[in-house]
């Protein structure tokens, strides 16, 4: 038996693993991929919205060329400070199920090798929402060449290629994609793209609508997606777009099924939770973004990371490791 067992290695998942080491914890993170299995998701050419001092954990500090972190040089920074710190990490191992309570907690899990359980006092789940995309729920969604995720350019090349969204991951995939030779549309509800836009973004996407080398299509809904495109209605009537591949980013929702299951307690479409980020199970914490449901943009790497030093501090007292007040160093 493990004193806490973490359910996902992405970057608040290992500061929690962090904070268990330097709070003398024994510990166990489960990842159904790799390490940092979220950030090796994202789209390849990805630049970060925040400087790397922000996304540090373990006082390791992350360099990086630019003035913000790419995916590459955080995906790296990730996995080097796990390997360095020793954690306790067992990849491509998806939990598949959480039971119990404090002190006597039961997670199935499966492997390579089959399915496997282990014993825990206290769980903390850290599964973010990247592997949830939000869906339109049209039909034709589901036709094949429909996406829910971008990752680079190169196979549309000289495709047509409609992006539905008008936040970062829509914003940033248009341009990469238009630098790709794909022929590009976006569409989007909005008048205009989102106010929160990445700064640097926004004037190249605004250059590239106003010369004619990126389409965009607003205030216009999808409606239904077929094998030659997608039909949207607009408030001058219904448009039919022709698309090879239909790109939608539409941002994420909370992973959560895991805390569903165990039977956590919601208010609304988020779960009940203590200041530490413990759920109305005893002993089973939530932390990061899969704690907010839809609200996905209310939770970060930056304050993840406080999340989950409040949660293993309250871990640490109620095993008499931890007095109130009392710092460990970094984390």
């Amino acid at each position: 038996m493990v004193d806490v067992l973490v359910v996902g290695a992405g970057p608040v998942g290992l500061a929690a693993a962090l904070w268990a080491k330097r709070l003398g914890l024994g510990h166990l993170v489960l990842e159904r991929g790799t390490v940092a299995e979220t950030l090796y998701r994202f789209p390849r050419d990805m630049v970060f919205f925040s400087e790397g001092k922000n996304l540090e954990i373990g006082g390791h500090p992350l360099v990086s060329q630019g003035p913000k972190p790419t995916r590459k040089e955080a995906l790296l920074y990730y996995q080097k400070v796990a390997e360095r710190e020793g954690l306790n990490l067992r990849p491509y191992t998806e939990v598949l199920a959480i039971e119990g309570r404090e002190g006597a907690f039961r997670v199935r899990a499966r492997s390579r090798k089959g399915e496997e359980a282990y014993a825990a006092r206290y769980v903390v789940v850290a599964t973010g929402y990247f592997g949830n995309p939000n869906r339109l729920g049209v039909p034709g969604e589901g036709l094949p060449h429909v996406l829910h995720r971008y990752e680079e350019a190169a196979p549309f090349f000289g495709q047509k290629v409609a992006v539905v969204g008008g936040s970062n991951s829509a914003v940033e995939a248009a341009l990469d994609l238009y630098r790709g030779g794909a022929r590009v549309t976006l569409v989007h509800r909005g008048a205009w793209v989102r106010p929160g836009v990445k700064y640097w973004l926004l004037p190249d996407l605004e250059n590239r609508v106003r010369e004619g080398s990126i389409q965009a299509v607003m205030e216009a809904r999808v409606e239904a997606i077929t094998p030659e495109g997608l039909w949207l209605v607009r408030p001058g009537g219904r448009l039919f777009l022709e698309a090879d591949f239909i790109l939608v980013l539409i941002g994420y929702r909370a992973e959560d099924r895991l805390l569903k299951e165990a039977g956590v307690a919601y208010e609304g479409e988020k779960p009940r939770l203590s200041l530490e980020g413990e759920t109305s199970i005893p002993g089973l914490f939530a932390i990061g973004s899969c704690a907010y449901g839809p609200d996905t943009r209310s939770v970060f790497i930056e304050n993840g990371r406080e999340q989950a030093e409040k949660a293993l501090r309250a871990i640490a007292r109620r095993l008499g490791l931890l007095t109130p007040g009392e710092a460990p160093g970094y984390a």
